[in-house]
C-alpha cells in the first residue's frame, strides 16, 4: 500500500505545484550543489525577507516530496493519509490565494539519478545557484560516478529561463562543466580563485571564539562581513550567492550585510556553541560528506585555544565504493587538526585507523558505537578551552552527543538539529 501511495501523494502535489507556478507566477531561486545548500537557501533568505514578500523551503525539504510542498507552502504528512488529504485539499485553493509569495527560494537536491531532472521538467528558475562539490560527492553511492552526480545537478542550470542569472562557485572546478550549460548570465563567487564576487582574508573572531569575518569586494568596492556565532570557509561561501542575489534584485548591499550579521543562523552546521566546564562546541552534526569534514577539521586545526582540540566524528553515508577509503582520508585529517578523536560507528573505526597511521597517539583515540556512547566519553573529559568538532551523517545522530555535553545556557530545542517531535520518537 505505501509503495502504491507515495507515488500517487507525489503525482498530485506536483500537480497542484504546476497550478498555482501557472497562475501565480513567482520569481523562483532555485539552489542546489553538494555542500552548503540549506545554509546558502537560507543565507538568500535573510537577505530577501525585509524587501520581498518571498518562501523559502523548510529546513532541507529538497526532493519530490519538498519540493511541491513548499510551493504549496505546507509541511510533510509524514505517514498519515488524513494529513495528506488535508494538505491536498488546502493546495487545490492556493492558485486563487491573492497573499502568494512573489518569490521561492527553493533548494532541490538529488539523492538518485533522475530527481532533478524530473522537478525542472515543470520548473523554470529565475536564479539558479549552485554550491560546491566534492571530490567524492555525499549520495555518490546511487550514481554511476561522480560526473553523474554534477550532470544531475546540471539539470537546474540548463533550467534556467533565458533572461535568467547563474551564480556559481568559482573555487569549484566543476563549474567549467556547469557554465557550457546555459546561455544566461553568470556570476562567480569565491575565495581563492578571480571572481565576480570575492571574499577576502576570511578569519575568525572573538574571545575565544564568536564568529568568522571577512573583506567582500563586489564591483571595486569592499563590504566588510560579519558572521556571528558560525566559523570558517563554508560560512562564507554560503553568504557570497546571497550577496550576488542581493546585487541582482537591487537590495542594498550594506542592509544584505547587516542581514547575514544578524539573521537566524543555521542549526548543526558550524555552529559555534557553549559547552560544559567552559569548553566550545563547533556543532556540525546536520550531515556529513567527505569534503565538509575536511572543511570542518581544518577549522579546528586554525582555532587558538589554550585547551584542546576533539575531534568526535560519526560515519559517512551513501559513498558506496568510497566509503573505506574516505574515511581513512579524514582520519589522517584529524590527526593533523585534533588532539583527540572519537568516532562513531563501524565505518568511523577506519577514521581511527586513519588517525593512528597519521601519528596520533592510541590513548587519545576512544572508538564509540553510538554518538551517546561518544557523549558520556566527553562528559567526563571536557574542560575549561577544550575545542569540540562533531561531525557525522544525519543516521548517527550526532546531535545526541552534542546535546549531553551543552552548556545549560543553550535550550536544546533552539540550537541543536533534529528536535521535532517526529525525530525525537526515532532511536
Amino acid at each position: 500500500m505505501k509503495d502504491l501511495f507515495k507515488p500517487l501523494i507525489i503525482k498530485l502535489l506536483t500537480w497542484e505545484a504546476k497550478l498555482i507556478l501557472a497562475r501565480q507566477k513567482p520569481f523562483i531561486i532555485g539552489v542546489t550543489g553538494n555542500l552548503g545548500k540549506t545554509s546558502t537557501k537560507d543565507a538568500i533568505y535573510a537577505v530577501m525577507k525585509d524587501s520581498f514578500h518571498v518562501r523559502r523551503s523548510e529546513k532541507s525539504l529538497n526532493s519530490e516530496f519538498g519540493v511541491p510542498l513548499t510551493i504549496l507552502g505546507e509541511k510533510s504528512g509524514w505517514s498519515s493519509p488524513a494529513r495528506w488529504a488535508g494538505i491536498l485539499g488546502r493546495g487545490l485553493l492556493v492558485p486563487f490565494n491573492k497573499q502568494y509569495p512573489t518569490h521561492l527560494i527553493l533548494e532541490i537536491g538529488a539523492d538518485r539519478p533522475g530527481d532533478i531532472k524530473a522537478i525542472t521538467s515543470w520548473l523554470t528558475p529565475d536564479i539558479t545557484v549552485v554550491t560546491q562539490f566534492g571530490q567524492v560527492p555525499v549520495h555518490i553511492e546511487f550514481f554511476k560516478d561522480r560526473d553523474a552526480v554534477v550532470a544531475e545537478k546540471a539539470h537546474l542550470v540548463s533550467a534556467l529561463k533565458e533572461s535568467g542569472l547563474f551564480i556559481y562557485n568559482a573555487d569549484d572546478h566543476d563549474a567549467a562543466t556547469l557554465l557550457t550549460k546555459t546561455e544566461a548570465r553568470k556570476v562567480g563567487v569565491g575565495i581563492h580563485e578571480q571572481a565576480d564576487i570575492k571574499a577576502n582574508n576570511v578569519r575568525m573572531y572573538g574571545t575565544p571564539l564568536d564568529g568568522t569575518e571577512t573583506d567582500v569586494m563586489i564591483d571595486g568596492t569592499s563590504h566588510h562581513l560579519v558572521l556571528p556565532e558560525v566559523v570558517g570557509k563554508s560560512s562564507v561561501y554560503s553568504a557570497l550567492p546571497a550577496l550576488a542575489v542581493a546585487r541582482e534584485l537591487g537590495v542594498s548591499l550594506e542592509i544584505a550585510c547587516a542581514a547575514l550579521r544578524d539573521g537566524d543562523k543555521p542549526k548543526g552546521r558550524m555552529r559555534i556553541l557553549q559547552g560544559m566546564n567552559g569548553s566550545i562546541i563547533i556543532d556540525d552534526s546536520y550531515n556529513a560528506s567527505p569534503k565538509a569534514a575536511e572543511h570542518g577539521l581544518a577549522t579546528l586545526g586554525e582555532i587558538d585555544t589554550k585547551g584542546r582540540k576533539i575531534a568526535v566524528l560519526g560515519d559517512m553515508l551513501e559513498l558506496g565504493e568510497f566509503t573505506r577509503d574516505e574515511h581513512y582520508k579524514i582520519g589522517l585529517e584529524a590527526a593533523k587538526s585534533a588532539h583527540k578523536l572519537y568516532t562513531v560507528g563501524i565505518r568511523a573505526r577506519t577514521i581511527a585507523e586513519g588517525a593512528l597511521d597519521g601519528k596520533m597517539l592510541d590513548e587519545n583515540i576512544m572508538q564509540c558505537d553510538t554518538s551517546v556512547d561518544a557523549g558520556k566519553e566527553l562528559v567526563q573529559v571536557l574542560k575549561e578551552g577544550d575545542v569540540v568538532y562533531v561531525k557525522g551523517s544525519q543516521s548517527v545522530r550526532m546531535e545526541y552527543a552534542v546535546k549531553m555535553i551543552l552548556a545549560e545556557t543553550h535550550d536544546p530545542r533552539k540550537v541543536l538539529v533534529r528536535q521535532e517531535k517526529q525525530w525525537l520518537l526515532k532511536p
